[in-house]
């Protein structure tokens, strides 16, 4: 991680850290799968494991990024604004030395209603880290359910995800 903005290394580590530690972590159960196939996933299960690959991601309000940080990446600090941070590592014989992979994601999101919420993607790589973020305007105590279709690369396997989260803009 030479040669790094601390900015960078911030986010990552706040984006990241669960997905560092939980990698290493064989108490937590895998969640369970909807009718569809998709391993749900919300703010206390943040991560699914599917064989040889983990998928962390989480959410917040952008406000509750540095003001650096959000004009490094060209988010705008706001309670109405969520970030959508993905994380997808494969596993590694040695326990904490799981690696970040590139993927090819799609995403859809909408909230209970059925309402589309528009969110555009965009691969981060810092160093060895490699993520997904993404923005999203939102209400305040909305829930929006993403669903992720990842493909790490290299893999023919394409990993289905639903992440929940409630934003809280008050």
């Amino acid at each position: 991680m030479m040669n790094m903005n601390p900015g960078k290394v911030a986010f990552w580590i706040a984006g990241s850290l669960v997905a560092v530690i939980l990698s290493g972590c064989d108490s937590v159960e895998t969640p369970a799968s909807g009718n569809d196939g998709r391993k749900r996933l919300n703010a206390t299960t943040s991560y699914a494991e599917f064989g040889e690959y983990v998928v962390h991601v989480n959410a917040m309000n952008s406000d509750g990024l540095t003001p650096e940080i959000a004009t490094s990446y060209g988010i705008t600090r706001s309670e109405d604004v969520g970030l959508i941070n993905l994380v997808v590592l494969k596993k590694s014989d040695e326990p904490g030395m799981d690696q970040p992979v590139k993927t090819a994601v799609s995403l859809s999101a909408a909230n209970l209603t059925g309402q589309s919420k528009s969110v555009e993607l965009r691969e981060i790589q810092d160093g060895i880290s490699i993520y997904q973020i993404g923005v999203v305007t939102v209400e305040n105590r909305e829930t929006v359910n993403f669903d992720f279709d990842i493909r790490p690369m290299g893999s023919d396997r394409v990993l289905l995800v639903r992440f929940s989260h409630e934003f809280y803009t008050r």
